[in-house]
């Protein structure tokens, strides 16, 4: 049986509740979501809690079968005690809260002070004719709670920059999926100096780039130290849908070892080019 469950991020389950949910189990080793929601309701504990709790007694949730035979039952529940920050909900953003939410990381916050327009609709992948003009927090929240309700998913419809450095508490892993070098640069910053790790991605036309950057780290003055305007090459060369989806499908691969407790790599930074097919 896996240990990771009394080793990891979560409100402790009271003896009562343990109890109970053992005695529900029973010898089942596998449970879908109605099976999981009633355990959660017969036993008064949170959703996320009990799918962890069940991992820990050698049930799987079916949502999360596919996950285990890379993941295993320990990286499984460490990802359901993990809390991440994914600022910027736009064609990179989108895409990373959509994997997170499948991978069943536990706590996503996410920042995004704009609301969708048309303009959006060619590479965001919650960007619907329905959507247009409502938040993109708000219609982040809504998808994830449709795609996995045990994740918690706190949207927070403003710009990065009034938010402060408190909304990094508890994180282990910040996602760069902004699109202004001035705000890029006030991330890092406030990853720094919270000790946080920050994953980066940025596309152009055809191109991206990802890069890891561990507190202290000096990526981001090397990408946009010498910046001459607040945007960079996507102004001219736009942001093609597939750039969008590789950019933040590599952005997750990178962030999702660390969530996992390997070592943060001290040099990461990976480009790519689709139509030269090089990754």
């Amino acid at each position: 049986m896996c240990r990771a469950y009394d080793n990891i991020s979560f409100r402790v389950l009271t003896s009562t509740q343990k109890k109970r949910l053992r005695a529900l189990l029973g010898s089942r080793r596998s449970l879908d979501q109605a099976g999981v929601s009633s355990l959660a309701a017969q036993a008064k504990a949170p959703l996320r809690e009990v799918e962890a709790f069940a991992l820990s007694q050698g049930a799987t949730p079916k949502r999360y079968e596919r996950n285990l035979g890379t993941l295993g039952r320990d990286g499984q529940s460490r990802l359901l005690g993990a809390s991440v920050l994914v600022v910027g909900l736009g064609g990179l953003g989108g895409h990373v809260v959509e994997m997170l939410a499948r991978l069943g990381v536990g706590r996503i916050t996410g920042v995004d002070g704009d609301s969708f327009d048309e303009t959006n609709l060619n590479r965001q992948i919650f960007a619907d004719l329905e959507n247009l003009g409502r938040p993109k927090s708000e219609v982040a929240r809504e998808r994830v709670r449709r795609i996995n309700p045990a994740v918690e998913f706190t949207p927070h419809a403003a710009r990065l920059e009034t938010l402060g450095p408190g909304m990094l508490r508890g994180c282990g892993l910040a996602f760069d999926c902004l699109d202004s070098i001035p705000s890029r640069l006030a991330l890092a910053a406030l990853c720094s100096r919270a000790r946080v790790t920050l994953v980066h991605g940025a596309i152009a036309g055809w191109c991206g780039q990802v890069g890891v950057c561990p507190p202290g780290g000096d990526l981001f003055h090397k990408l946009y130290g010498e910046a001459k305007g607040p945007r960079g090459a996507e102004v001219e060369l736009g942001n093609l849908p597939m750039t969008a989806a590789v950019a933040a499908n590599l952005m997750v691969a990178a962030g999702l070892p660390i969530l996992l407790g390997k070592p943060v790599p001290r040099r990461s930074l990976r480009f790519f080019d689709l139509q030269e097919g090089n990754l």
